[in-house]
């Protein structure tokens, strides 16, 4: 009688099979780390009118951070936004960014100035750079005031800084 599968090798293929199973978890687990998926911190930023309500931006925003280095944009050409992320730069304590809004032909420029707080995650991680907000103002073009909201800026997904427009 001829088989593939004999009936006294069926049980040490199924201990071969588990141990593998075993062994392929259990690498898994050990290979694995806690690190967070998306480890970005970022401000976020929305607008708002006077009166307290919500508003979209209708014309074309660019938005530009100033560095030492030199100008980068870090929004271009954005239509109908209604609030944005951006990145705190943890080099220095203020960082300046420029809101071009094309159609008015007017900028207003918002300083941000905050604390850095290094935040140690694991060795395979890294650090990642928490912030505490201390202080917000802008040029008074369009823009009539930066109100912050939750000073903590971490990987919690909230609303830190309102830039309030005029009606």
């Amino acid at each position: 009688m001829s088989s593939l599968t004999s009936p006294s090798l069926r049980p040490l293929k199924s201990f071969r099979l588990a141990a593998v199973l075993t062994a392929v978890m259990l690498l898994a687990a050990c290979g694995g780390d806690d690190c967070v998926i998306n480890n970005t911190v970022t401000a976020n930023m929305a607008f708002y009118l006077s009166d307290g309500n919500p508003c979209q931006i209708n014309d074309t925003l660019t938005v530009s951070v100033v560095r030492v280095q030199g100008d980068s944009v870090v929004l271009n050409r954005k239509l109908g936004a209604t609030g944005l992320s951006f990145p705190l730069g943890y080099a220095s304590a203020c960082d300046t960014f420029v809101f071009r809004f094309a159609r008015m032909g007017v900028s207003d420029t918002v300083f941000i100035r905050h604390d850095n707080h290094p935040y140690f995650i694991s060795l395979d991680c890294g650090t990642a750079m928490f912030h505490t907000l201390t202080a917000a103002d802008c040029t008074h073009r369009l823009m009539q005031s930066v109100v912050i909201t939750h000073p903590e800026i971490n990987y919690d997904a909230q609303e830190n800084i309102q830039l309030v427009f005029g009606n």
